[in-house]
């Protein structure tokens, strides 16, 4: 016990003191890994509009919304993969889901990947991609950037 003023004693032992700090701390990290996973992961603030220059083709506008949106977090710097499958080279491919199935990496599977992340889920990837907010307009742009993205394996 420590004398804290006059004959006033504090009762708290170090250990007790240590663990509220250490749960404080805990609790700031987990809150800015959520944060951070949110927005490089897909979420969105809101505060702007992915979608509002529309002098852009639809290839620089995909590419900027999935800049903006964090697609790349997951996808890859390049979108040459990483927690998430690569872009890069993708459209076209026959790829296999998580049931065991394969599918064709056309345009109406890129669109239902997008839209609906929970569809028709990777083999080998793990991680939900999150839902993303994004409008139709936004999407097929986001396909459009996805299809423009040719592997330099050929």
């Amino acid at each position: 016990m420590r004398r804290v003023s006059g004959n006033q004693y504090d009762t708290t032992s170090d250990k007790q003191r240590v663990s509220g700090l250490a749960r404080y701390g805990l609790a700031a990290c987990m809150t800015a890994v959520l944060a951070f996973g949110a927005v490089s992961c897909g979420g969105s603030t809101g505060t702007s509009s992915d979608s509002g220059d529309t002098t852009s083709s639809p290839v620089e506008n995909g590419k900027r919304i999935a800049s903006s949106r964090g697609c790349s977090g997951c996808h890859g710097p390049d979108f040459q993969g990483g927690a998430g499958p690569a872009w890069v080279g993708l459209a076209g491919l026959e790829v296999e889901l998580a049931d065991g199935s394969f599918v064709l990496a056309d345009d109406i599977y890129l669109h239902r990947a997008i839209a609906d992340p929970g569809a028709d889920v990777r083999a080998k990837f793990s991680l939900r991609m999150p839902s993303n907010n994004l409008s139709e307009e936004e999407i097929a742009d986001v396909v459009e950037f996805i299809k423009s993205l040719e592997s330099n394996d050929e």
